[in-house]
């Protein structure tokens, strides 16, 4: 999603990847103005640093949608391959530290009983 920051005529000026109090309105990636912005930023700066910063958030995306898909059940966690289990489960263990939400396995499947690496 993209966020616009508007001219006292409601020019799109400037875009955003998160909104904030002067980039509020949600824009289309093919809108003209923007794709124009868009080129300017890219010719700018370095591609690789803004595909990095898209996976961390894109993987965020994924690891919500793994978890709707088993609350609704319409996967098994336990379906998942067990290395992909383990990094979930670590990624959402370290979510809770830092969000101070101790509890954020209760009910997970145990993977402890295999010694390797969590993370």
């Amino acid at each position: 999603m993209l966020y616009a920051k508007l001219d006292e005529q409601n020019n799109i000026i400037d875009v955003a990847t998160k909104p904030s109090d002067e980039y509020k309105t949600l824009v289309s990636p093919e809108d003209k103005n923007v794709m124009e912005i868009l080129e300017q930023k890219l010719n700018g700066q370095d591609t690789q640093s803004m595909l990095e910063t898209s996976d961390s958030e894109m993987m965020r995306v994924l690891e919500d949608l793994v978890n709707l898909l088993t609350e609704k059940r319409i996967i098994q966690f336990t379906e998942l391959p067990l290395a992909a289990q383990k990094k979930l489960l670590s990624r959402k263990w370290v979510r809770g530290i830092h969000t101070g939400n101790d509890e954020s396995l209760i009910g997970d499947t145990d993977l402890s009983s295999n010694n390797d690496s969590l993370i």
